[in-house]
């Protein structure tokens, strides 16, 4: 019966739900915030591609958020020599960072994984990083229930997250409520301890009504909490 009611997540966003963020060394590009200064002082233009960035333990169910970690968004195609600091960091872990060659034939490779990328960027491409900078519903991957939470802080966040960027606190109600945590339930699978996983190919089944005559209170009820 639930399943049958509303339209399903990824229609009624457009398919819009993204996951985090894959550095592939986490150790070089996510910094705190006596680095990130430090970065900043040594070369203004740091702070241009210096981005919050949080965890997935830093997200709970309606939770004001606040990080004291912060990434350094090295997409691809950036033009690293513009980012001196950044750079000599980065450079610290240039053997861990460089991206396994097509042909190699030794058994143990101490950087990333073979790819495009250059040893200086990010590992995934992250297309859509414009989507981070919006408001946006954003949750962790695994949980014993739904803990999503509203952002408009312009956060990056780890990979282990999905953020949906719609500014929809009607949406983050019906996410975040029993009924929707009862049907996640008997649609994700599970692990240990019986952490459900709130993956891509689940939530976007999730049913949403689009007509409610209790909007406007479930609205209410969300700013209340948030």
């Amino acid at each position: 019966k639930i399943s049958q009611i509303g339209k399903p997540l990824g229609e009624y966003v457009d398919r819009k739900i993204y996951r985090g963020v894959l550095t592939g060394l986490n150790e070089a590009f996510v910094i705190d915030s006596e680095t990130k200064e430090s970065l900043i002082d040594e070369n203004p233009e740091s702070a241009e591609i210096i981005k919050p960035f949080l965890a997935g333990r830093d997200i709970k169910r309606y939770h004001n958020l606040y990080t004291d970690k912060y990434l350094i968004f090295a997409k691809r195609g950036i033009a690293i020599n513009r980012y001196q600091a950044i750079l000599k960091h980065l450079e610290g872990f240039r053997i861990q960072l460089t991206p396994k060659p097509k042909d190699w034939k030794g058994n143990i490779w101490k950087g990333r994984k073979q790819g495009s990328y250059k040893w200086y960027e990010i590992q995934d491409a992250i297309d859509y990083f414009q989507e981070f900078e919006k408001p946006k519903i954003i949750l962790p991957d695994i949980a014993l229930s739904m803990q999503a939470t509203y952002d408009t802080g312009n956060h990056y966040s780890v990979n282990t997250t999905y953020i949906i960027p719609v500014d929809d606190k009607y949406l983050l109600g019906i996410l975040n409520s029993s009924l929707v945590n009862y049907y996640f339930s008997k649609i994700s699978s599970s692990i240990r301890g019986g952490y459900l996983r709130f993956i891509r190919q689940y939530l976007e089944t999730i049913p949403i009504a689009e007509s409610s005559e209790n909007k406007e209170k479930l609205v209410l009820y969300v700013n209340m909490m948030l």
